[in-house]
């Protein structure tokens, strides 16, 4: 009974290990930077949103018009947001609602920008967006 318990024990630790270990199914991520322009000016703050069907949202900071970091490798949907304090929330007046400072047309599914990331990346990016 003790070698079988033994002969189980050790099947579950290889399938374990091997279920674990065994190659990655999704893109390969790619180092990308550029730029975000709101009416004209360089954006101070917001985040633009890369986004490849089936995969995590990679969110990348913006700072007086600039952003880099790591995104996935294949057709990316791109969105431009920049959520800054609006009304008082009606639920809780001692807090303020988020709301986006960028025109809507540049977020969610209908965003006219899409880039195709290869594995060396992308360094030349720059976004237009206008506010509302």
């Amino acid at each position: 009974m003790a070698r079988l318990a033994g002969m189980v024990s050790f099947s579950l630790v290889t399938w374990v290990l091997v279920g674990c270990s065994g190659p990655s199914t999704g893109p390969a991520p790619a180092q990308v930077s550029g730029k975000v322009t709101l009416d004209g000016n360089p954006m101070a703050g917001g985040e633009v949103r890369f986004s490849v069907a089936g995969q995590p949202v990679k969110v990348l900071e913006v700072k007086d018009g600039a952003f880099s970091g790591e995104v996935l490798t294949g057709k990316n949907r791109v969105e431009v947001v920049w959520d800054v304090d609006g009304p008082p929330n009606p639920m809780d007046p001692s807090t303020k609602l988020k709301v986006n400072k960028i025109a809507a047309k540049y977020s969610g599914i209908n965003s006219p920008f899409s880039e195709d990331i290869g594995t060396a990346g992308k360094s030349d990016l720059h976004f237009k967006v206008t506010s509302k």
